[in-house]
């Protein structure tokens, strides 16, 4: 009875046996919220029967779940259409197909961590920023196949955009942030370390209104030579 009436669960970084998750399958039928980030055991077996009781869920967290596949989003995708937030960082598993399908049937996503995917193409990320134009937080850190494009197309489509990460993101330039810098007018937070190709010549246009991971540089003083 006490599951049955829950509305967030949340098992973080926990082992446990089929059997014992199954009961929270069974028997959770009223989730808003589910946070099984880092539960390495758990498999697409024991997660999509407890996705297809809960098409209520608004937020859902599968970060660091290493054995699953792209298959368990399937019921996210299709039937829970209040999905606001969604984090699948460090997900190898996660597909440019499934990114494609969550842009096709999907519409009110705000806040989306795809860090360390490795597996999804620009292309789909792009379709996927077209879509969700009300998108707050992004989080693209550690994809290096993240380019300019994608800066574009935020600095298009995203104008309620707060918070995006893009450390890590060796192939951006100057160009790409500089877009962002003139068209993103809620932009609080841009997160670029080890961004290499982006220097002070574009940060300066964000500083005083937009907190940066990265201190300026300080200019190289001018030498004075004495005459002797």
């Amino acid at each position: 009875m006490y599951f049955a009436k829950l509305k967030s669960l949340k098992l973080m970084n926990k082992g446990f046996s089929p059997h014992t998750f199954n009961v929270f399958a069974t028997t959770c039928t009223h989730l808003n919220l589910l946070n099984l980030s880092r539960c390495h055991s758990i498999s697409d077996n024991e997660l999509i029967p407890l996705l297809r009781k809960n098409h209520n869920i608004e937020s859902l967290n599968l970060s660091q779940c290493k054995n699953l596949s792209a298959k368990c989003l399937q019921p996210v995708i299709l039937h829970c259409n209040n999905l606001r937030i969604l984090k699948l960082a460090r997900c190898s598993w996660l597909t440019t197909g499934a990114i494609e399908a969550l842009a096709l049937h999907q519409s009110k996503l705000e806040d989306v961590d795809l860090a360390f995917c490795v597996a999804i193409s620009e292309s789909c990320i792009l379709i996927f920023i077209k879509k969700f134009r009300q998108i707050k937080t992004l989080n693209l850190e550690g994809n290096k196949q993240v380019t300019d494009k994608c800066l574009y197309t935020i600095s298009k489509y995203s104008k309620s955009l707060k918070l995006l990460n893009l450390g890590g993101c060796c192939e951006i330039t100057d160009k790409g942030v500089r877009a962002l810098a003139l068209h993103c007018p809620k932009l609080e937070g841009l997160l670029i370390r080890g961004c290499t190709k982006v220097t002070e010549n574009s940060l300066r246009l964000l500083r005083n209104k937009v907190h940066l991971d990265r201190r300026p540089v300080d200019p190289v003083p001018v030498p004075i030579y004495v005459q002797i």
